[in-house]
């Protein structure tokens, strides 16, 4: 902003202040001079006032938004015709900060104090300038006798709070080390970034923030900072709270004091996109072939399919027209059973391409496990393995999933079949099935999704999979099987089309002379079991209106839960994360919380029960996950919460555990 006097061809002064009692006052003093005032509240208003019109002298505060003084005095002396303008500071901390008014470019430099005593130093500058009196530039600071600690006090808060502004807005986190390592300066990222204020970093040692192993890492770069800067780079990161960080240690001096500065960047996004897009690229490239090849094998099993329709047909009527004592008989029944083989060949090429698998019933795993397991085939394969034994670890409660009965038990069939044919020599064929809750997704052979699921694995004790043939495994016509033994190479592949029609995952884990376990994944439905399950009556686990907190970052988990415990006869209130959980319980109380183990973003249960317990340290909670029991999940109940339920629960498993907790 800028105030122009009437006359144009008087001489300039330039004042910068952001203050505008001080620009107001110097106005006032200078209105009665032969000088024209201009004045402008920032260091970016008074570049704009020097494109049009160069003062003869300036007035700079030195401690201002967007540019400081120093900087615009800086910018003065850069440009040419800036060059006769006699620049005066006018600061009260000058001292404080050590300025040199020959580094910077000023001429003069007053003390900030009260308006009557810089009256008589200004105007004593004006007629120095006026009367071309010279004079040597010195650090001398007119009037720093009368500045008032209070002025000092106000300006460097100011200049405090604008750096402290600045940092808080990076997008790094930033941190100060002293000699010996312990953190004495956070920004608000680094608080974001580590779910810890600043009052729980200062002081800590910055390599205690990470776990081992990053922790040496960290502390070895620390130990080399006297040689010069130290990096941890995107492609070597180290992990901090959850978080994928890269870093700079850059060693400061000034003057006597040594310091060490960190920026910390978190990367986490960037490298989780160039995973999922690395995955991506695998899975299209996988998906990709598999169509070509299963549109190659669809069409080549409709060709086949007429001639085998015709070769089983005219040796059908051919027998037909023998009997017993015809020679030609036993060779007119070899050639149909050739082609009825030859015609479940067909079945699994048309699997495999994918065509017409109805998958819209509900079945369940268990059953159709079973049912094999007493099928001629399971015999005739138990018969050719004698010295493989056989177990099974069945989920007494698992749940249904929508489906083909018919392609299901092929598919199971395929993958006994393969993993007795893996183990020539004999070992231990296990097949289990689980129900499984995903709280984030998978990457592995398959990139799985979260969510409900039905498990299926079925491991062998045999010779395993090479690197190389892992990625071969489901191709049509792939096999390293004894020929004579189901050796046509479509059996994985018809397994890959069966669970893509279900529209589950596949995850392959194998080492070489140790074994390989095929784990399967398929999306739970809700609809009524079909087995008739033995259950508790639910009066043994009704609630008496007792208050529970559900703590879930998944929703379709908080409406499963919600509705369960209603139904239950609890009140229920959700809240979607740890913070939010601790934010309610600040102001309301609950019987009992039921807490996700694994919520993101944000801190996960163990943390979030933590926080409770400092709140209301009685407090009962069990623990929810999808995941096995992990160390954190023990750390909780050691603390003090009840149960560890899995998901996906059933009302009963949910209902027995809430009131077991309740009846403490």
């Amino acid at each position: 902003m800028c105030f122009v006097r009437s006359w144009f061809f008087m001489k300039k002064i330039l004042v910068v202040d952001n203050d505008l009692m001080m620009l107001t006052f110097m106005s006032d003093l200078l209105e009665s001079t032969e000088y024209q005032v201009l004045t402008a509240r920032d260091g970016l208003a008074a570049l704009e006032i020097l494109e049009n019109c160069i003062p003869d002298i300036m007035f700079i505060d030195l401690v201002m938004p967007n540019i400081s003084g120093e900087k615009l005095c800086g910018a003065i002396r850069r440009n040419p015709k800036c060059d006769n303008i006699y620049i005066v500071i006018i600061t009260a901390i000058a001292a404080e900060q050590e300025i040199n008014l020959i580094e910077i470019g000023a001429d003069a430099c007053i003390a900030k104090v009260s308006f009557s005593k810089m009256s008589k130093h200004i105007l004593d500058i004006l007629k120095r300038v006026n009367n071309k009196i010279p004079q040597e530039i010195t650090n001398e600071i007119i009037g720093i006798e009368d500045v008032h600690s209070r002025a000092v006090v106000k300006e460097l808060l100011f200049y405090k709070k604008h750096v402290e502004v600045i940092l808080d807005n990076v997008s790094e986190g930033i941190l100060e080390l002293n000699i010996n390592k312990k953190i004495i300066y956070t920004n608000k990222f680094v608080h974001d970034l580590t779910w810890l204020n600043e009052n729980e970093l200062l002081g800590l040692y910055f390599h205690e923030l990470f776990e081992y192993p990053y922790n040496k890492k960290v502390e070895v770069l620390l130990d080399m900072i006297d040689n010069g800067p130290q990096k941890i780079s995107e492609d070597m990161p180290v992990m901090l709270k959850g978080k994928i960080v890269s870093m700079n240690l850059l060693p400061i001096y000034y003057k006597k004091h040594k310091s060490i500065v960190i920026i910390l960047n978190d990367i986490t996004k960037s490298k989780k996109a160039e995973e999922d897009q690395r995955f991506m690229q695998e899975r299209l490239q996988r998906f990709d072939k598999m169509n070509a090849l299963g549109e190659l094998a669809g069409g080549v099993a409709h060709d086949l399919n007429n001639v085998l329709g015709s070769l089983i047909g005219y040796s059908e009527l051919l027998l037909r027209k023998t009997d017993d004592s015809d020679t030609t008989r036993r060779y007119i029944m070899n050639i149909m059973n050739s082609g009825e083989k030859a015609a479940a060949i067909v079945q699994d090429l048309l699997t495999m391409a994918r065509r017409n698998v109805y998958t819209e019933n509900v079945v369940n795993l268990n059953s159709i496990i079973r049912k094999y397991l007493i099928t001629p085939e399971y015999d005739n394969l138990c018969s050719l393995h004698p010295d493989v034994k056989m177990i099974t670890d069945l989920k007494s409660d698992l749940l249904n999933i929508l489906g083909s009965s018919v392609h299901l038990e092929k598919m199971i069939m395929n993958l006994i079949s393969n993993a007795a044919e893996a183990m020539p020599k004999g070992g231990t064929l296990t097949i289990a099935t689980d129900n499984q809750y995903m709280d984030r997704p998978i990457n592995g052979y398959d990139h799985i999704r979260e969510g409900e699921y039905v498990v299926l694995s079925v491991s062998d004790t045999g010779e395993g999979i090479s690197v190389a043939d892992m990625k071969l495994i489901f191709e049509p016509f792939y096999t390293k099987k004894v020929m004579g033994r189901s050796g046509t190479g479509l059996g994985l592949s018809v397994v890959w089309g069966t669970v893509k029609d279900h529209n589950g995952y596949i995850n392959v884990q194998s080492q070489e002379r140790i074994g390989t376990t095929f784990t399967l994944y398929f999306p739970v439905t809700r609809e009524k079991m079909l087995e008739n399950q033995a259950v508790t009556p639910r009066s043994k686990y009704m609630g008496k209106g007792e208050s529970i907190l559900v703590v879930d970052d998944d929703d379709s988990q908080r409406d499963i839960a919600v509705l369960m415990l209603t139904e239950l006869n609890y009140k229920v209130a959700v809240v979607s994360s740890g913070e939010e959980a601790i934010k309610y319980l600040k102001s309301n109380k609950t019987d009992l919380i039921v807490l996700d183990m694994i919520m993101e973003p944000g801190i996960d249960g163990l943390d979030t029960y933590k926080r409770i317990i400092e709140i209301h340290p009685k407090q009962k909670a069990i623990i929810v996950s999808g995941f096995s029991e992990t160390d954190r999940v023990s750390q909780a109940l050691k603390l003090g919460a009840g149960a560890y339920v899995r998901k996906p629960y059933l009302m009963e498993t949910i209902g027995l555990a809430v009131m077991k907790e309740l009846d403490k």
